[in-house]
């Protein structure tokens, strides 16, 4: 037990010595990749040497250190000849430049023996129809799908074309956003998603296939918040208009460019895209979702529920509607208008007497 302690001591201090890693980032380091004190000071030292001679930078150097710290997971697990052996042979073949090896780190090509990654390229151009450049340009910006089974990737084409994409909208998305080559179509969160860009933005399957971006992005997180911000300061009339509002390219800005954009004083006093705008969507998006069920769908017909109500508002209105469905007759669903635009009155005075219990 002494001897294992003192080799993870000594990996410790090796890794922390070659590259001037700061406490700080020794820990980020660590989190990720903690096999790596396992391996023992040579290999782990024999391992940042070679990354330092592919990545061409010094071991200390800032550049070096972000690269370490943000490599796949299994950066230590293979010796520092085979590291170095994989890495140039997919720079040699595939690499539109030298900065790809530093993409090629964060994901991973070390993974993948070399004749495994030929036999694999080989299959994506007979998949996808990619010629030499285009194989080269899609490998540089995505290096991980060399780690994907053929299999995987053939299904994920097939999904693609199941949720209604045309082979050539397949051909077009993925030869401008590869890693989409990598997703499974029928998870719940790439079929909301898609559901999403249809049926509440209006967009086709062409617009979608010249703009794949979009299937990489969070709902939740990401697409939601802009889109409703957009809405709620009258820049955009509906979310299915934001296609042809000339705003559509600022959804995929960060938040701080699009808070930049929309949220001069100058333009709309009242309203800041900040991470308090961002929890706000989040959290009706999920009632919606979450608590009331709703499709994305139905979600689409009865826009007002997310563009329009708090979910405070909705809660115990909801609840009414849903003790009410207990009876015959009866489906809360059908009333999703009423919920979304009554007043508290009028809601009241609509359904309070039919959850009133009959006399005796």
């Amino acid at each position: 037990m002494l001897r294992e302690l003192l080799s993870v001591q000594q990996g410790f201090e090796a890794l922390q010595q070659a590259a001037a890693f700061s406490d700080k980032q020794m820990c980020t380091l660590l989190h990720k990749h903690c096999k790596a004190l396992a391996y023992g000071p040579e290999h782990v030292f024999g391992t940042l040497q070679a990354a330092s001679t592919i990545l061409g930078m010094p071991m200390k150097s800032d550049g070096f250190k972000e690269v370490i710290i943000s490599a796949h997971e299994r950066l230590f697990l293979h010796s520092p000849a085979t590291l170095h052996q994989r890495v140039t042979f997919f720079c040699q073949m595939y690499a539109t430049g030298s900065h790809v090896s530093r993409t090629a780190f964060v994901h991973g090509v070390f993974v993948t023996p070399e004749p495994v990654m030929k036999s694999r390229a080989t299959q994506l151009r007979e998949q996808l129809g990619w010629d030499s450049k285009q194989l080269k340009q899609n490998l540089s910006a995505q290096p991980g799908i060399l780690n994907k089974e053929p299999s995987t990737i053939a299904r994920n084409i097939q999904e693609m074309q199941d949720a209604g994409f045309s082979p050539n909208q397949v051909w077009e998305a993925c030869a401008k956003h590869p890693a989409l080559l990598g997703t499974k179509w029928t998870s719940d969160t790439s079929v909301k998603k898609l559901q999403f860009l249809t049926c509440l933005l209006g967009l086709t399957l062409d617009d979608i296939a010249v703009r794949p971006h979009l299937l990489s992005s969070s709902v939740n997180a990401w697409l939601g918040p802009r889109v409703w911000f957009l809405y709620q300061t009258d820049a955009i009339q509906a979310p299915n208009t934001v296609i042809t509002s000339g705003l559509f390219g600022y959804l995929k800005s960060s938040k701080d460019v699009f808070s930049k954009r929309f949220s001069a004083a100058s333009a709309f006093p009242s309203m800041v895209f900040d991470s308090t705008f961002i929890d706000h969507w989040k959290q009706r998006w999920d009632f919606l979702r979450q608590h009331m069920k709703l499709s994305v769908e139905v979600i689409a017909a009865h826009q007002n529920l997310l563009l329009s109500c708090l979910p405070d508002k909705l809660a115990p209105r909801w609840q009414l509607l849903s003790r009410l469905s207990e009876q015959a007759g009866f489906k809360a669903e059908d009333h999703l208008t009423a919920l979304a635009i009554l007043s508290d009155q009028e809601f009241v005075q609509a359904f309070q007497a039919e959850d009133t219990p009959p006399p005796g």
